[in-house]
């Protein structure tokens, strides 16, 4: 009985975390594993998966003349785009509220932070009525654009374009917060004096903005940066409600091969491909974090 207790005073922790470790392990690393060993055909989970080892899933990816790349640089573009669209918003509104003095207030916190609480798919759709042509936006651009200002005949599709403006626009919309909240959190750590200590030596505000503010958050940035980088490419609702058929964001691309094609293995193959550039992704993010931390 004394060596029983003494097992769990030890292990303890380790009991504790056995649960959690379980659960990941089943949900996580199996479906993975999983994963894996299919885009190299060693599984029959699927239809087309034979069992027997094949790269061509790996071929027909990195093959000029099929439309993956095309797809996975349609990502990567639009991602992009979206990052620095939603962190600049929110940075420059923490840094206007910085250098107004204004406070951040219960109903302007509360407006600020609804995207956080709006699921991916409803936000989509509510975008994907108010884009479309005859939305509020769409016939408000088209106005604009044809009516009023006469720069073009027919007004860009703002939903199911090329271009992939709609899943900018909802994809900002829906990050601009996460920015906004740290970066301004991070702002609200920095002691007042440094800016008081510049404008006395004469320095403007884009100047205390260089030399100050930036060096200070700068980690904070890059790690907001690298997260709704992160969030947005994996993203799956918002591409898939407001994207066009073609370019197809890389988790459609996954979607219409393996379940409206039966493509299995290139679905497996490019989930594969789509994860080990997540993992990157984080793990320059949580590196970003480590450094600010060593700095802190």
């Amino acid at each position: 009985m004394v060596t029983v207790r003494k097992l769990l005073r030890r292990n303890g922790d380790l009991l504790m975390v056995a649960p959690l470790a379980l659960f990941l392990g089943t949900m996580v690393l199996v479906p993975l594993v999983i994963a894996v060993l299919s885009s190299v055909g060693l599984t029959t989970v699927a239809p087309g998966l034979t069992g027997q080892f094949t790269l061509q899933g790996f071929r027909d990816f990195f093959d000029p003349s099929k439309p993956s790349l095309a797809s996975l640089w349609f990502t990567f573009k639009v991602t992009a785009v979206t990052t620095v669209v939603s962190t600049g918003l929110g940075l420059a509104l923490a840094l206007f509220m910085r250098f107004r003095g204004i406070e951040l207030g219960m109903v302007f916190s509360f407006l600020v932070k609804i995207p956080l609480f709006m699921p991916y798919l409803v936000t989509a759709f509510v975008f994907w009525v108010l884009l479309y042509p005859k939305g509020y936006i769409g016939i408000l651009v088209h106005k604009l654009l044809v009516d009023y200002l006469g720069l073009v005949e027919q007004a860009p599709s703002l939903v199911s374009d090329p271009l992939g403006i709609g899943i900018i626009v909802c994809g900002s919309w829906m990050r601009f917060p996460y920015a906004f909240v740290i970066i301004h959190g991070l702002l609200q750590m920095i002691d007042p004096s440094y800016e008081e200590a510049a404008r006395t030596l004469g320095a403007r505000t884009g100047r205390i903005i260089r030399r100050v503010y930036l060096p200070l958050v700068g980690y904070g940035i890059l790690s907001v940066a690298l997260l709704n980088f992160l969030a947005l490419f994996i993203a799956f609702a918002i591409p898939f409600v407001l994207g066009a058929s073609w370019p197809q964001f890389l988790s459609v691309f996954i979607y219409v091969n393996a379940k409206d094609q039966g493509n299995w293995l290139a679905g497996y193959t490019t989930a594969v491909i789509y994860i080990v550039i997540a993992l990157v992704i984080a793990w320059f993010y949580t590196r970003a974090l480590q450094q600010a931390k060593a700095r802190a």
